[in-house]
């Protein structure tokens, strides 16, 4: 007598747990955070540039979304980056020299200006020898403007760059943050994590100082974020299959998302309390 295997295949509409939003009008992407999504450098403390120079990895991000026919708006309350040429939306929240713990004191507002679908968080440089801490906080905002407008918003949070002599305090904030964005999603948050740590691959040559990128550190990073909007919903990264069944009981290279047909699969074992649908 064959015993029957406790292990089956899920296959899971997103869209009846609210991780797909479909779009007519144009993504509004608010680009979130501080010097480094502003395109403020160190030169600029003594001999500033005007603001239409400074875009960050905001310009090649434009182009990127342009060449793959992705309808966006960027919004915020800054405007940077005007001037340069081809024409890219210059609407931002980046702003040089602040904290994440001073962010989260003015997220709710931004969003109230300006509404966001997308926001797009580096924040933590100015801080990171802290905690994490002050990042939740940015996202504790962003959640209560979720709850009180009904309006639900991706949040893109990157673990952020390191420095141009590496620095192991900027990789011990991103392996806490690591672990801080995962247990969000595993509530049901709607993130995903970024790896711009490393996925960016910046080497020395990619910086204008020490902290802030050059030209082509801020391509590198357009890409990745690119790569993100593109791709949102990477398996293993989102809460839909920890909403049914514990992580303990996924075969986690057993997940395949179809964002073209709004499912995902895996396969599952049944615990003990079963599973609630």
């Amino acid at each position: 007598m064959k015993q029957r295997s406790s292990k089956f295949l899920l296959k899971i509409l997103l869209l009846s747990f609210g991780l797909a939003v479909l779009h007519a009008d144009p993504v509004r992407i608010m680009p979130l955070g501080d010097s480094i999504t502003y395109g403020s450098n160190v030169e600029d403390i003594d001999n500033p540039r005007a603001a239409g120079d400074r875009v960050a990895y905001r310009g090649y991000l434009w182009y990127d979304l342009q060449d793959a026919a992705y309808e966006a708006d960027f919004v915020g309350s800054e405007v940077a980056g005007q001037d340069i040429t081809p024409a890219i939306d210059p609407d931002n929240e980046g702003h040089p020299g602040w904290s994440s713990y001073k962010l989260e004191d003015y997220t709710y507002d931004f969003l109230v200006k300006n509404p966001a679908d997308v926001i797009l968080l580096h924040i933590g440089t100015n801080d990171h020898r802290t905690s994490t801490a002050g990042v939740e906080q940015v996202l504790n905002r962003i959640d209560a403007y979720e709850v009180d407008t009904g309006h639900q918003i991706q949040v893109f949070v990157a673990m952020i760059i390191d420095r141009q002599d590496p620095d192991s305090t900027i990789e011990i904030f991103n392996e806490n943050l690591k672990v801080t964005i995962g247990s969000r999603i595993k509530n049901g948050d709607l993130l995903t994590l970024v790896d711009m740590y490393k996925g960016a691959g910046l080497v020395d040559g990619d910086y204008e100082d020490v902290t802030h990128p050059n030209w082509r550190g801020y391509k590198k990073m357009a890409a990745v974020w690119t790569t993100a909007l593109l791709n949102p919903y990477t398996p293993g990264l989102h809460a839909f299959p920890y909403t049914l069944v514990d992580e303990y009981y996924i075969d986690t290279e057993s997940i395949i998302v179809d964002s073209a047909a709004q499912t995902v699969e895996f396969v599952t074992e049944i615990p003990d309390i079963g599973i609630i649908f």
